[in-house]
C-alpha cells in the first residue's frame, strides 16, 4: 500500500470518528441563536513542527507545488501558508484551509487522491520514509466560523502582512460558549476592524488541540502598528462594556498567541 493510500485510510477513520463526535455534540449542546451553521465556513488549521531547514524546504515545496494549488482547484477558497516569526526557536509552518461545509471537509482528501495533477506534484513528498520524515509532528484543528464573522476576510492594503494567531482556552464547554457569545453579541469583529486589528477569521474549535477554545487570526502592516491597534481596541468604551458584563467574567482560562508571516505563495497575505 502506498503512502497516499495509507494516509487516506487513516484520514477516513479520523473523519468518521471526528464527524460523529461533532454531530453528537450538536445534538446535545445548547447553542445560542446565531447564523445558520450552513452559512458559516469551516477551517482546518494545520501546524507542522520541523526538525531543520531541509525539512522546512521540503514541506514548503509540497505546499507550494502540490497542496495549495489542488485546494484552490477543489474548494475555490483562498488558503493560507505561514511560518513563525521566530523560526530559530519555533520552527513550524501553519496552513489555514477554508471549507464551505463539513461535507466538503469530509470529501476533500478523497478528491485529492483522485487528482492526477496533485499526485504527480506530491510524489516527492509521499516518497518520505519513517527514517527521514518531512515533519516531526502535525497538529490539526477543525474550526467553525462565528455568526459575527461567518466567512474568511482577506486583509486589505500592502502585502505581505504580519499575522497574529490567538487562542482563548476555556475550562469547559459552557464557558467556551459564553466566549463565543461575547464575540457575537459584542460584535467584536466590528470593534476590532474599527481599531485596525483587521480580523481574518474567528473560529470555534470543534476538534483539535486543547479544547474547548476559540481561535482567531488578525492582520496588520507591522508589529508597531499592530500594538497601536490593540491599544485602540482596549481603550474603546464599547469593548469595556462588553468585557465587564457579568456573564462574560472568568470564561477564559488561558490565552496563547503566535506571530506569523505569510509564505510567498500564500493566498492569505
Amino acid at each position: 500500500m502506498n503512502g497516499m493510500n495509507s494516509e487516506l485510510l487513516q484520514r477516513r477513520h479520523f473523519l468518521t470518528c471526528s464527524l460523529s463526535t461533532i454531530f453528537a455534540l450538536r445534538a446535545t449542546q445548547a447553542f445560542t441563536a446565531d447564523a445558520p451553521a450552513e452559512k458559516r465556513e469551516f477551517y482546518e488549521l494545520r501546524t507542522f513542527y520541523l526538525s531543520d531547514e531541509t525539512c522546512r524546504k521540503r514541506l514548503s515545496d509540497y505546499l507550494e507545488q502540490a497542496l495549495l494549488p489542488a485546494l484552490k482547484r477543489i474548494t475555490g477558497c483562498p488558503a493560507g501558508a505561514f511560518q513563525s516569526t521566530d523560526m530559530q526557536e519555533n520552527r513550524c509552518l501553519t496552513v489555514v484551509i477554508p471549507f464551505s461545509s463539513l461535507q466538503e471537509f469530509g470529501e476533500w482528501n478523497e478528491r485529492l487522491n483522485a487528482d492526477i495533477t496533485f499526485q504527480h506534484a506530491a510524489k516527492d513528498y509521499f516518497a518520505q520514509t519513517a527514517e527521514a520524515p518531512v515533519w516531526q509532528r502535525m497538529e490539526s484543528q477543525l474550526l467553525q466560523g462565528l455568526a459575527c464573522l461567518p466567512k474568511l476576510v482577506l486583509p486589505n492594503g500592502n502585502t505581505p502582512h504580519l499575522f497574529e494567531l490567538r487562542t482563548y482556552e476555556s475550562p469547559n464547554l459552557k464557558l467556551a460558549r459564553l466566549t463565543v457569545e461575547m464575540f457575537n453579541e459584542g460584535r467584536l469583529d466590528e470593534l476590532m476592524r474599527e481599531a485596525g486589528l483587521a480580523p481574518v477569521f474567528f473560529g470555534e474549535t470543534l476538534l483539535g488541540n486543547r479544547p474547548p477554545n476559540l481561535t482567531y487570526l488578525l492582520s496588520a502592516e507591522n508589529e508597531t502598528e499592530h500594538e497601536k491597534h490593540w491599544r485602540t481596541f482596549r481603550s474603546d468604551p464599547r469593548w469595556e462594556r462588553v468585557r465587564q458584563r457579568k456573564k462574560f467574567q472568568s470564561t477564559i482560562s488561558e490565552i496563547r498567541s503566535r506571530f506569523l508571516i505569510p509564505l510567498a505563495y500564500s493566498d492569505i497575505r
